[in-house]
């Protein structure tokens, strides 16, 4: 538990370091791997989480996907259970005190979309990822088919992630320096 800590505040004071201006070029590559990438181009449905500011940029991933005319659904949370909820632009959201972040307004769906974009505080070379440590996209990996995709800059890179038996890892990892899968 307390290497999970130290991993988070390493890579925390890593990203607190970065200027706008590397925040913003680095957030473009990662971007525009993620739109030319063939699990992007293949998906019809992507599930997807409005970034933090620890977190690369998915606002603009999100504007292209519907533009392209792909169904996004965003996260909701409750207690530990976390629900997918269709999104177009425009939605009403709420802010989640908890994580500091927007969350959708709408009903929830039991649909599975092809792609999900899973967040993550670090990650190593065999894609292993630390999260938060609710658990919320563990769960959620444990029963989904579809193809999972982490995206990152690369300060959230690490030697080694440790994880437990809960632990689910994405199927790639795509930064601003390279794909990982």
């Amino acid at each position: 538990m307390f290497e999970k800590k130290a991993i988070r505040k390493t890579v925390r004071a890593r990203l607190a370091a970065m200027t706008d201006e590397e925040r913003v070029i680095k957030n473009a590559a990662i971007t525009a791997k993620f739109l030319s990438s063939p699990e992007y181009k293949s998906a019809r449905s992507i599930f997807v989480y409005f970034s933090t500011e620890e977190e690369a940029d998915t606002r603009a991933l999100i504007r292209r996907a519907l533009l392209d005319g792909k169904e996004i659904f965003l996260p909701r949370t409750a207690g530990d259970d976390m629900f997918l909820i269709p999104y177009e632009e425009g939605d009403p959201m709420d802010l989640n005190p908890t994580y500091c972040v927007e969350e959708p307004l709408g009903e929830a769906t039991d649909r599975v979309p092809d792609l999900a974009v899973i967040p993550l505080i670090a990650f190593d070379k065999d894609k292993r990822r630390l999260g938060r440590g609710k658990g919320y996209y563990d769960r959620f990996l444990k029963g989904y088919d579809g193809v999972s995709v982490a995206l990152a800059f690369s300060e959230q890179e690490c030697d080694l992630v440790p994880t437990e038996e809960f632990d689910l890892s994405p199927q790639v990892v795509i930064t601003d320096k390279e794909r990982i899968g």
